[in-house]
């Protein structure tokens, strides 16, 4: 009876290794460094930041990272390498975006929906066992009179499938597809938006009262400045971009940087505070507006001809700021 207990408890124990020996293993994947997911049961969840490349005529996706390890065993041979590649119909656009063109940006070469299976996105043999996967889907802004690209926030935007495959066979390490979601982070809208600078209202700088003895003829010489931030909002769809400020007035006959004023020899000059860079008319002030706003510090001074004594009396002085968008 000891006996055949034994035998009995051995055989229970040889089936259960032998179950444990025919696991199925699969690529394991995070975004950003989150957690590892099971690609081979589970799909892979991706927040992209989206970009208006007005230039390049598309909607493209950065600020983000999706890695993928294997679970090759140590013994196995340096040879053995895991694929990821596209699959034939393996891009499915949500459903705010279907009606735009688009396609895959597949390690810099930009292939037009749909997408042939067989393209390659990275590959790791087992002293690899961790790489990058360049997942990137675009849209085309559309071109024809009166039609635009909106996208807004947490739009679902495409599924990407891939094929997961071996250079060698083995029951533990079958090929499969895997998923990926791509979803919005932020909106991009390309439809036209209008900027202004301090809400279009105009902007009055008043020097007070001024001693004409005391007016400098530099910025760095004159009492007599006034710091002013301006301000841009813009309405409509959300703007993100880099802006030009251009500054026209009739220049004055004495300073290359200063706008003339009523006074023959007063002037007014705009510089930057921070850096103390001039910028005279016809000059350009740079700077960017994040989520439809943004400031830029400015400075006025008020300088006079060297050797002069300007009349008493007041005085005044115009100019236009200009928002330029690229």
């Amino acid at each position: 009876m000891w006996r055949l207990a034994d035998i009995s408890m051995k055989y229970m124990t040889g089936f259960i290794l032998l179950l444990l020996m025919q696991n199925v293993f699969a690529a394991h994947c995070q975004v950003d460094g989150g957690p590892w997911v099971d690609m081979k049961t589970s799909p892979l969840d991706v927040h992209v930041d989206l970009r208006l490349d007005k230039d390049a005529g598309k909607v493209t996706m950065s600020g983000y990272s999706v890695r993928c390890m294997h679970d090759f065993p140590g013994w196995y041979p340096d040879s053995n390498k895991q694929y990821f590649s596209t699959v034939a119909s393996g891009l499915i656009l949500g459903p705010t975006v279907m009606d735009y063109g688009s396609g895959m940006d597949i390690l810099g070469a930009l292939l037009p929906w749909p997408v042939s299976a067989g393209r390659y996105l990275a590959l790791h043999d087992r002293l690899t066992p961790v790489v990058d996967l360049p997942v990137k889907v675009y849209f085309d802004i559309p071109t024809a009179p009166g039609k635009y690209i909106k996208i807004k926030p947490g739009a679902f935007l495409a599924v990407v499938l891939l094929f997961v495959t071996y250079n060698f066979d083995s029951p533990q390490y079958p090929a499969y597809r895997m998923r990926i979601n791509l979803i919005a982070r932020n909106g991009v809208d390309s439809s036209p938006s209008t900027c202004v600078i301090n809400n279009n209202l105009p902007i009055n700088i008043d020097f007070g009262s001024v001693d004409a003895v005391a007016i400098g003829t530099s910025i760095f010489n004159t009492p007599y400045k006034k710091d002013f931030r301006l301000r841009y909002s813009c309405d409509g769809p959300s703007v993100n971009s880099p802006i030009t400020v251009k500054w026209q007035a009739t220049p004055s006959a004495f300073h290359t940087h200063a706008i003339a004023t009523s006074k023959q020899d007063a002037g007014v000059i705009l510089f930057r505070p921070d850096s103390s860079a001039l910028v005279g008319p016809g000059g350009e002030i740079r700077s960017t507006i994040t989520n439809s706003s943004g400031s830029t510090e400015v400075s006025f001074a008020l300088v006079k001809k060297p050797d002069t004594f300007p009349d008493a009396g007041p005085f005044t002085a115009s100019g236009t700021l200009t928002l330029m968008l690229p």
